[in-house]
């Protein structure tokens, strides 16, 4: 029998199996197959869109794309104005703006903690992050506003006991109170809270900003200074591409792109991802035993029938081939519905009603390189749990297989 002739008699009873099976373990088959690829599509696509928010909050509130610091012992940059405008007239730089930390002490009434308290110019740091709009109470620094801070809700905790580390921020401070802040030279000034941020991102929260034009006449030798220097880059443009240009610039500093500062919450997505493929196991492991179950089941019950097959000429190959194909069908058919439903249903349910992680709303985030690769995982697992029972059917004498009870 040759190669085509035995892949349509395996493809013609493998039709005929279908349409002559039990049509209420057809469906449970379908359903199942449904379940595992929805269940294949769902956490992957929970986790990444979790780990897409974590990436966005680092951006957008804690490292912009490229940072800038000092190099060797030097504590701050020097001639920030004009180093800032080179930066600006950077082909790729859509924005930059310098922070220069006069702080590391606020404290309230009784209450005191270690944050790090940094001076900004409210308009460009507002062009680089999204802080300035995460508005919990109160409002933004301006640069004409008088001797004000802008707290992390992590700092003022804001009576919000639900916040995270609560228990650890200065816990009752609001908008219009007054705090103490120490600075570097160890002056100790009372500040007005203009406003308090949350960009539900721990690490971003918990730090105080005051005007630039207040740190110079508090602390006359920050002016002109700046720790750090945040790049936005255009939305097209290459990173690697924008550094470069950037590295050119002035020597004595070091740059960081936002991956590389990021490292350690990169571990952690790390963690989450091996999860996530420890339960993808998990459900590969439980559609295999169901195409498992359901091929043996139906090997069992037409074990004379295969061997009658074999008696009058069909070979082996087209049977094994046959029931190959059958668990392609169950399996495919969920493929298909899951992929509907999780397309039609579950994306659409998610955009209205995300879920809400400790770094903010998370929606479903899904690529087409894990729909294809799931798809992949799924049809291999129905191969190998069907070829299996099928195999050692076939291997049975012709005149045993006839006899069989």
């Amino acid at each position: 029998m040759s190669a085509l002739r035995s892949s349509r008699v395996a493809g013609f009873l493998a039709l005929r199996s279908l349409l002559r099976s039990n049509y209420g373990i057809a469906v449970t088959t379908t359903l199942m197959m449904t379940l595992i690829f929805l269940d294949l599509l769902f956490l992957p696509s929970v986790i990444q869109g979790a780990v897409n928010r974590v990436n966005e909050r680092i951006l957008d509130t804690l490292t912009s794309n490229v940072a800038i610091t000092p190099s060797g012992t030097r504590a701050a940059m020097t001639d920030v104005d004009a180093y800032l405008a080179q930066i600006r007239a950077t082909s790729g730089v859509q924005a930059a703006t310098a922070i220069v930390r006069v702080g590391t002490q606020v404290s309230y009434g009784s209450f005191s903690g270690t944050w790090d308290v940094d001076a900004i110019d409210p308009a460009s740091f507002a062009s680089v992050f999204t802080t300035a709009s995460d508005i919990y109470a109160g409002h933004y620094l301006t640069a004409s506003g008088g001797r004000e801070a802008f707290l992390g809700i992590g700092i003022a905790g804001a009576g919000n006991a639900s916040i995270r580390g609560y228990r650890a921020s200065l816990q009752q401070v609001r908008a219009g109170d007054t705090v103490h802040i120490t600075l570097r030279n160890g002056a100790v000034v009372p500040f007005s809270v203009a406003g308090i941020y949350n960009n539900q991102f721990p690490l971003s929260d918990r730090t105080a900003y005051i005007t630039q034009a207040q740190a110079t006449r508090l602390l006359p030798s920050t002016a002109n200074e700046a720790t750090s220097i945040f790049v936005r880059t255009a939305a097209h443009a290459d990173v690697n591409q924008v550094l470069a240009r950037l590295q050119k610039l002035r020597p004595g500093v070091r740059f960081e792109t936002s991956a590389a500062l990021s490292a350690d919450v990169q571990d952690q997505i790390a963690t989450f991802r091996l999860i996530n493929n420890i339960l993808k196991v998990i459900s590969l492991l439980v559609a295999a035993i169901t195409i498992f179950i359901v091929t043996y089941v139906d090997l069992v019950n037409k074990r004379r029938q295969i061997g009658i097959e074999r008696a009058i000429g069909i070979r082996s190959a087209a049977i094994l081939t046959s029931y190959v194909l059958k668990a392609w069908a169950y399996a495919i058919a969920g493929i298909v519905a899951g992929a509907l439903l999780f397309k039609l249903v579950a994306i659409p349910l998610i955009d209205q009603h995300p879920f809400h992680f400790p770094n903010g709303p998370v929606k479903l985030a899904v690529s087409q390189h894990e729909i294809v690769q799931d798809t992949v995982f799924l049809l291999i697992v129905a191969l190998l749990a069907a070829i299996i029972p099928a195999f050692q059917a076939v291997r049975l004498r012709i005149i045993d297989a006839i006899w069989a009870n």
